[in-house]
């Protein structure tokens, strides 16, 4: 998957590059956002971006391909056991967690994408069904074979938090997409509800309603996703929202300080604040 290079300088390139309009953004002038960098990426099934600013693809098989801020690629991770990744969370770049619900297992990658350290969740449960890694380096995680939400002590194998889900949720009808901890805050993404905000214990405070959500991500203090083909950015405390119309074919977008990514079918567009 050798990625292909398309340096973009100004809107007027921009809208007459037949080789990017998979992936026009009808913002960018509006926006002073620029394209900087187009990567011919293929089928993506999962995207994420650290800390740093690496941004992360992930395909149907479970390679993993890291990016700079700039579009280089820096290494990829081609696992001995293929499989689909459900969860990739790599905002820690030094100890990015990869979910496989398929295969009932998580690991761990150094910042290299080696020492693939693959783990079960036979302890745990017979299903899990979503998982990501807590800010203390344990495990939060959806346990379907008794709809609760718990977290799970690593080091000492043991659950500190279990909470019953069906209290939020209808365990008859809900889609559950994505999780992630962020400043204390646990967010669970339900394609048939919204995203779920929980406290760090594990307490139900609101939901953020939008029906289709399948992914989310942070900037600052601002939680971003798409709904409704509009990036919708929305302040975590105070509620206020800013919204950019997207690309149809547009199904994923996180936003790192200045820079925007986009990701299609086959392109991944880094745009940034000019």
């Amino acid at each position: 998957m050798a990625p292909l290079m398309v340096k973009i300088s100004n809107c007027s390139l921009l809208k007459s590059s037949l080789a990017i309009s998979l992936l026009l953004l009808a913002h960018v002038c509006q926006s002073q956002y620029v394209v900087t960098d187009s990567i011919k990426v293929g089928a993506v099934e999962n995207m994420s971006v650290d800390w740093l600013g690496n941004i992360y693809l992930a395909d149907a098989s479970g390679n993993i391909d890291k990016y700079s801020v700039t579009g280089e690629r820096l290494a990829r991770f081609s696992p001995s056991k293929k499989g689909k990744i459900t969860v990739l969370e790599a905002w820690n770049p030094l100890k990015i967690f990869v979910f496989y619900a398929g295969l009932q297992q998580y690991a761990f990658l150094d910042r290299f994408l080696v020492n693939d350290n693959r783990f079960g969740f036979g302890d745990i449960s017979n299903f899990v069904g979503m998982s990501t890694m807590s800010l203390d380096n344990n495990i939060w995680l959806v346990d379907y074979v008794d709809f609760s939400l718990k977290k799970y002590n690593i080091n000492f194998n043991q659950i500190e938090i279990n909470r019953p889900f069906d209290l939020v949720l209808d365990p008859e009808n809900y889609d559950i997409t994505y999780m992630r901890e962020y400043q204390n805050l646990l967010f669970v993404s339900d394609n048939k509800t919204g995203i779920l905000v929980f406290d760090n214990l594990g307490n139900y405070l609101k939901t953020i309603k939008g029906i289709g959500i399948q992914y989310f991500n942070f900037n600052g203090d601002q939680i971003h996703y798409i709904l409704n083909h509009q990036l919708v950015q929305q302040n975590i405390y105070s509620g206020a929202e800013n919204k950019i119309q997207l690309a149809d074919n547009i199904k994923r977008a996180i936003i790192f300080k200045n820079y925007h990514f986009y990701l299609s079918d086959i392109w991944l567009k880094i745009a940034i604040k000019q």
